[in-house]
């Protein structure tokens, strides 16, 4: 399986999105193995969401859906790499995501 680090690269973070409950499992198992942090949480306090932002430095924090959603219409370079989770670990040379994966309506 893929390790975070890797997926991180050279960059100083990434934004991941999580599609379910099972790849969210892998995500926190890993990103424990390999030593990344929400602050001080212990990892039974982690709670699973659908975007998370991680760090070069092993911080890691849930990003809002609103920054996630909106940064698919701002400039890509001014942006951090978004990374699908599930094609990553996949094995998929094609994990950066190119939608938000998030529909709104507005009423």
């Amino acid at each position: 399986m893929r390790k975070i680090r890797e997926m991180l690269g050279n960059d100083e973070k990434v934004w991941v999105y999580i599609d379910s409950g099972a790849t969210w499992e892998k995500f926190a198992a890993a990103a424990s193995e390999e030593g990344f942090r929400f602050g001080d949480l212990p990892e039974e306090k982690w709670v699973s969401g659908y975007v998370v932002a991680v760090h070069s430095n092993g911080e890691m924090g849930h990003l809002p859906l609103f920054v996630w959603c909106g940064s698919f219409s701002a400039e890509p370079e001014k942006c951090p790499r978004r990374i699908d989770l599930r094609a990553y670990l996949e094995g998929s040379d094609d994990y950066i995501c190119k939608v938000s994966h998030f529909r709104q309506e507005m009423k």
